[in-house]
């Protein structure tokens, strides 16, 4: 893996896949098949607005912790063998 250029030019100089021949009617007949499928409706729209109001109400009164009641660690709660909890404590 040391001659980038030669890896390269042994792969530019393999034979192609025959399966690529057959890629891009796959393609196509994947987009037709989701281009035909019927579009979510008015009432899906409404039904998804109606729940994200409701649980964002719900979510607004309910009580809450305090946020200094728990400890301020983007990785949960700090290891006591921590590099810089050791590197404090010279004695």
């Amino acid at each position: 893996m040391n001659d980038i250029d030669a890896i390269l030019a042994r792969l530019r100089d393999a034979p192609v896949h025959p399966g690529l021949a057959t890629i891009d009617a796959a393609v196509f007949d994947e987009l037709a098949a989701r281009a035909a499928a019927p579009p979510l409706s008015a009432r899906a729209f409404g039904v998804a607005a109606v729940m994200a109001l409701a649980i964002g109400i719900a979510g607004a009164a309910l009580p809450g912790t305090s946020a200094r009641a728990a400890p301020i660690s983007p990785l949960g709660a700090p290891s006591a063998l921590a590099p810089s909890t050791l590197l404090g404590t010279a004695e």
